[in-house]
Parts: C-alpha cells; structure tokens; sequence
C-alpha cells in the first residue's frame, strides 16, 4: 500500500514487515502494527480503513 500525502510508516518490531501508521498533521501513531503489503485482519484492507477512516481529534 501506498500511504498518501500526509502518513508516514514506522517499522514495528519483530520479523515481520509491519508498520505502525502515523498522520503527520495531528501526531497520531497507531498502537497496531499493520502488514502493509500482506493481506488478514491486520494486512493492507485494515491499514485502508485505518487511514481512510481517520479524522483528527480537535483538542491536539
């Protein structure tokens, strides 16, 4: 997956090719590593929602 403008990824810990998502504008890091190439319930789909879904708090 490709992370649009504004996300940035950070390598999670392990074996695994995972990454923690970060929106840039409100500082927000997922506490969830996601497989941002991989597919299941942490894989490429759910990393989507997540950065598709997100909407930034107002008292940041």
């Amino acid at each position: 997956m490709r992370l649009p403008d504004g996300w940035t990824a950070e390598r999670g810990s392990g074996w695994w090719e995972v990454h923690h998502l970060i929106h840039d504008q409100c500082g927000m890091r997922t506490g969830m590593a996601y497989d941002l190439l991989g597919s299941g319930p942490f894989g490429e789909s759910a990393a989507r929602q997540v950065v598709y879904g997100h909407t930034c708090e107002e008292n940041q």
